[in-house]
């Protein structure tokens, strides 16, 4: 009797939302013409140094704020070296690159505007291209005054990146006590999702991107890793090798191909390998299936761009 109410209460209370996630919050845009001016700098490919690559080319937003490729190409046919994560929710991450080498979203814009494999940008150019369009100049200057500081460009940029935000998943709800919000299956799916210990990486609002972890902490020999040593290119210590941001895994149905080298395509496949290489255990295929349909409740509202 004792065995079946400590495994009702165990269970109760793997399905009450608990305190290892937040919601998405609703954030409210105070500055309409900060805004717009961000969102035409997002989407312009005259900013970069061939007028084909803007910020939106790897931050398809249909795509669940990714590009659906392994790594992204820029300008002049040039390919990058890691994959796009999603820019939606981004502000909520601890960094807003894999390594954590660019905390801001400032920083990371300014580093893919100016990287010679990304947009290859110049920032005097851009700025001749900005006055010499009227709506754009009449804009910049209403919200900044002036071309004082070389860095509005992207403070413009950041501040959309900033309130692309989906809050609103059936996930969220059912964290607000919307019990209902989820089906059974994928309740028994975060309940998984939580007993495995996935919950352990995966947590926050962004249900990760809060954390740096090592890329294969079991079955070493068996993973599949690339040259990139993560953040020990940055630390240049040991103990960093192989360590990444853990990825948000807001709207992971839509992001794939998945990890920092995008070399899988399949969810369920990274589930298991996440299993074995990450927690040690090997989770059952029907486990998988239920996991990967709780994640799908992650997809919040999309902003209609």
């Amino acid at each position: 009797m004792i065995k079946i109410i400590t495994l009702i209460l165990f269970t109760v209370k793997l399905l009450i939302a608990d305190s290892s996630f937040s919601v998405i919050p609703n954030i409210k845009i105070e500055n309409k013409a900060k805004y717009n001016l961000g969102k035409k700098l997002f989407f312009d490919p005259n900013l970069s140094s061939d007028k084909t690559v803007a910020c939106v080319n790897c931050h398809i937003l249909e795509l669940g704020g990714a590009d659906g490729t392994r790594v992204s190409p820029g300008v002049d046919d040039t390919i990058g070296v890691i994959n796009s994560p999603s820019i939606f929710n981004t502000k909520f991450n601890i960094s807003q690159d894999w390594a954590g080498e660019y905390p801001t979203i400032v920083g990371r814009s300014k580093m893919a505007f100016l990287s010679k494999i990304e947009m290859n940008g110049d920032v005097e150019k851009s700025i001749k291209y900005i006055k010499s369009n009227i709506d754009l100049n009449n804009e910049f200057l209403k919200v900044y005054g002036s071309y004082k500081n070389q860095d509005d460009m992207f403070d413009a940029i950041a501040y959309y990146v900033e309130h692309l935000t989906t809050p609103n998943s059936s996930f969220d709800k059912f964290l607000k006590g919307n019990t209902k919000a989820l089906n059974k299956d994928e309740r028994k799916g975060y309940m998984l999702f939580k007993s495995y210990g996935c919950v352990s990486c995966h947590n926050g609002v962004n249900v990760g991107g809060n954390m740096y972890q090592k890329f294969g902490i079991f079955d070493v020999h068996n993973i599949d890793r690339d040259e990139n040593l993560g953040r020990y290119n940055i630390t240049k210590k040991d103990i960093d090798k192989y360590v990444f941001k853990v990825p948000s895994l807001r709207h992971v149905v839509k992001t794939s191909p998945y990890l920092h080298h995008g070399e899988i395509d399949d969810l369920q496949e990274v589930i298991k390998e996440m299993g074995e290489h990450q927690l040690g255990i090997n989770i059952p295929l029907d486990d998988i299936v239920r996991i990967e349909l709780f994640l799908k409740t992650l997809d919040g509202d999309i902003p209609n761009e």
